[in-house]
């Protein structure tokens, strides 16, 4: 492509050649100075149809350095999202467990009116006066929480793989421990989240703490989706 413009500009009697030592960034910034250099000398008013196919060189290949970036920013914020909101609804189910005294139930849910579907299209938080993780006549919805950010997948990963989690009036998970982990579309382990979530119902979010740009589960070892 860089080729092809310096042919234009050999046309137009201006020289330019594209250094193999530098980064594509840099050759085609060079390459859109020298158009301007070379349309200045000629005393030419306005734009010429080579100095605005030059900016759409210049506008498309900083636009494809920059994409990959921007993705992935946006990926890391949906992540840090869907784990905040999570340890909400962690918060709030143990509270509310306190409070009244019941076993309070947190459990996926898609319809938010029972535990049905995948972590990513929902939790369903609710009263459970007799722990059998359904809607009762003595039971009330407490919140339902929808991740609509949601592209990649949600797991919860626990003793003995119960998909749920349940907190008791003395503000304790009933011997559960585990973990929510959010996996991107592309499962890049630079974009994994993950939040730990203790027996005594308490949550923290998984963390960078050696500094190579991937967080470590409560094991310590990197974050991984498969």
């Amino acid at each position: 492509m860089l080729n092809y413009f310096a042919a234009l500009l050999a046309g137009h009697n201006c020289r330019f050649e594209p250094n193999t030592n530098s980064s594509i960034v840099a050759d085609t910034v060079r390459l859109g100075s020298a158009a301007r250099s070379c349309v200045n000398t000629q005393n030419q008013p306005g734009f010429t149809m080579l100095e605005l196919l030059i900016c759409l060189l210049v506008v498309s290949v900083l636009g494809a350095v920059a994409l990959p970036g921007l993705q992935d920013l946006t990926e890391q914020q949906r992540g840090d999202s869907i784990m905040n909101r999570l340890a909400s609804a962690i918060a709030l189910g143990r509270s509310t467990a306190i409070t009244t005294g019941e076993v309070v139930t947190l459990c996926r849910s898609k319809d938010g009116k029972q535990c049905s579907g995948q972590w990513q299209e929902g939790v369903l938080l609710f009263t459970d006066s007799n722990a059998d993780r359904n809607i009762n006549q003595n039971d009330s919805v407490i919140r339902y929480f929808t991740f609509p950010e949601a592209e990649g997948g949600l797991t919860w990963q626990a003793f003995q793989n119960r998909q749920y989690l349940q907190f008791t009036g003395a503000g304790h998970t009933r011997n559960q421990n585990g973990s929510f982990t959010y996996c991107a579309t592309n499962k890049k382990p630079e974009l994994t989240r993950q939040l730990i979530v203790s027996r005594t119902a308490r949550a923290r979010i998984a963390l960078d703490s050696d500094g190579d740009g991937i967080r470590e589960d409560s094991e310590g070892k990197p974050l991984m989706c498969e």
